[in-house]
């Protein structure tokens, strides 16, 4: 998928408790195949779970953090390559067009900063990201790698990079942009187990259907630490500022259990008065399945249903942070984002 020169990187980045990316396809991050070499000892004996509805988009250059400075609420100034953090991409109205991982990659004497991002929009974000650049000195690409994760696994030793992600649980994720490495075993349900982790430590995704539909603050990602409110201007800070403080937010996050298939992102949630929410993420449970889905906080503690018929209920469940003003887990359970301001 090699977007800026028709460069072959190799090497593979181990990346500890999250997401992670490997050496993007550019002359000033090119690694040799000796890298890649060197990094592998112990990986044939590891079982990952293929993870191919992500890709990495990695941004280099010397301008690459003064760049994503005005385009994330995050702020890239403060990254490290041993722990990464969660960003948010918004438009010039506050809505949320991707959230991704986000760290700081050294590679030799030089480092990129890599997003980790939905296959379903990496096209689409690669362009976006591109019409900002203007005279900026950064090189943007999609990485042709295989991301592998790990669950509930053990830090991996030897002379691999590894960095942590804030959330709950205990995910690794490999990235491999050789393709001499062995494949990992993957069973029917692999993905899915994994996004029930992404659900359970509380991380939102934006997907195509949800594209635009929410402000940084309904998916959490203040409460995530995933917002700046001192670094300076970014596309849509304007907005994601006025809701720190001049209102309070109306909409939030929270984990919700239910019978039945895993509703897809951007199904309604419905209380007794109608349409009250929608589902943010969702995966296959042992029994039912579990999603985030963003509410009107006002209509807490429900009861909260996945049909207009209101009989498939919807059941409260833990976050691993709190969330303001949601009611206690384990309750069976469209209107203006802010009070107070414009």
């Amino acid at each position: 998928m090699g977007d800026v020169d028709d460069i072959q990187c190799s090497r593979l980045i181990w990346l500890y408790f999250g997401h992670g990316t490997s050496v993007p396809e550019c002359p000033l991050l090119l690694q040799s195949k000796a890298i890649a070499t060197a990094s592998k000892p112990g990986l044939d004996v590891v079982t990952g779970i293929r993870l191919d509805h992500l890709r990495v988009l990695a941004v280099s250059g010397t301008d690459r953090a003064s760049f994503l400075q005005g385009q994330l609420t995050q702020d890239v100034g403060a990254l490290d390559s041993r722990t990464a953090v969660i960003s948010g991409g918004a438009d010039a109205k506050g809505r949320l067009q991707f959230t991704s991982y986000t760290f700081s990659l050294p590679v030799g004497n030089d480092e990129a900063i890599a997003l980790v991002v939905p296959a379903e929009l990496a096209d689409d974000l690669l362009k976006r990201l591109r019409l900002y650049v203007f005279r900026a000195k950064v090189q943007i690409a999609i990485l042709d790698c295989v991301l592998l994760g790990l669950l509930d696994a053990s830090e991996p030793g030897g002379p691999v990079a590894t960095v942590r992600l804030p959330g709950a649980g205990n995910r690794h994720l490999i990235v491999d942009t050789d393709s001499g490495t062995p494949p990992a075993a993957m069973s029917d349900n692999a993905t899915d187990r994994w996004e029930l982790a992404e659900i359970q430590a509380g991380v939102p995704t934006i997907v195509t259907a949800t594209v635009g539909q929410f402000v940084p603050q309904m998916v959490n990602l203040d409460l995530l630490g995933a917002i700046s409110f001192s670094k300076g201007c970014y596309t849509g800070q304007e907005i994601v500022a006025r809701m720190k403080y001049l209102g309070r937010v109306k909409r939030r996050m929270l984990r919700f259990s239910a019978e039945g298939l895993a509703p897809s992102a951007g199904t309604p949630l419905y209380a007794r008065r109608g349409i009250v929410g929608q589902i943010a993420r969702s995966a296959p449970a042992v029994t039912g399945c579990e999603f985030l889905a963003v509410l009107t906080v006002d209509d807490l503690p429900g009861p909260f249903f996945l049909d207009e018929a209101l009989t498939q209920p919807a059941t409260l469940l833990p976050l691993p942070y709190e969330v303001p003003e949601a009611p206690s887990a384990g309750t069976t359970s469209g209107s203006d984002d802010i009070v107070g301001t414009p």
